[in-house]
C-alpha cells in the first residue's frame, strides 16, 4: 500500500480473519472497546496497537463531561499496512462518528486519512456491526442505558 494509492483498488482474495475482541481503553475522558483483526496472525503485535491507540486519540473530539463517552476501535493489519476505524457515539446516542486511517508498515507513527472517503472492509464490518446491535440493545432500548453491559459485549472469531 502507497498511502498516495487508493484504498480497495489491490486485489484482494477473500478468506475469514481472526477477529479478536481486546481489552477496553480509556482515551482522555472516552471508553473505548478495541477489536484486533489480522491477515497475518491471530492477535495484532504492540506496535500494531499503539498504531491504533494513536488513531483513536487523533479522531475523538474533548469528551463531554455531562454524558458518559464511548466508542470503539478496529484495527487490521494486512500484507500492504494496518489500518484502523475509530467510531465514538454522539452525546445523543444516536449517531456514529468515524475516521479511518491507514498507515505503511514502514512508518507506523505517519497516520494518514483514508483517501476516498474509505470507510471499512468486509472484516472490520464484523465487529461493526456487532457495535450498532449492542448500542441498541444496551443503551437506547433500556429505559436506563446500561453501559456496563454495552462494554461487556464483544464479538470475537473468524469471519
Amino acid at each position: 500500500m502507497s498511502t498516495q494509492t487508493q484504498v480497495g483498488r489491490r486485489p484482494v482474495q477473500y478468506s475469514p480473519r481472526t477477529l479478536t475482541a481486546l481489552t477496553a481503553d480509556q482515551v482522555r475522558g472516552w471508553t473505548v472497546k478495541r477489536y484486533g483483526v489480522s491477515a497475518l496472525r491471530d492477535t495484532p503485535p504492540p506496535e500494531v496497537l499503539e498504531f491504533a491507540r494513536r488513531a483513536v486519540e487523533r479522531s475523538l473530539p474533548p469528551a463531554d463531561g455531562d454524558a458518559p463517552a464511548h466508542g470503539y476501535s478496529v484495527v487490521h493489519e494486512d500484507e500492504d499496512g494496518c489500518y484502523v476505524v475509530v467510531g465514538w457515539w454522539s452525546p445523543n446516542r444516536v449517531i456514529l462518528h468515524s475516521r479511518t486511517w491507514l498507515a505503511e508498515w514502514q512508518d507506523l507513527t505517519a497516520l494518514t486519512e483514508a483517501p476516498e472517503g474509505a470507510t471499512a472492509c468486509v472484516w472490520e464490518l464484523v465487529a461493526m456491526g456487532h457495535e450498532r446491535d449492542a448500542w441498541v440493545r444496551h443503551v437506547l432500548q433500556p429505559a436506563e442505558p446500561d453501559y456496563p453491559a454495552y462494554l461487556a459485549s464483544t464479538v470475537s472469531g473468524r469471519f
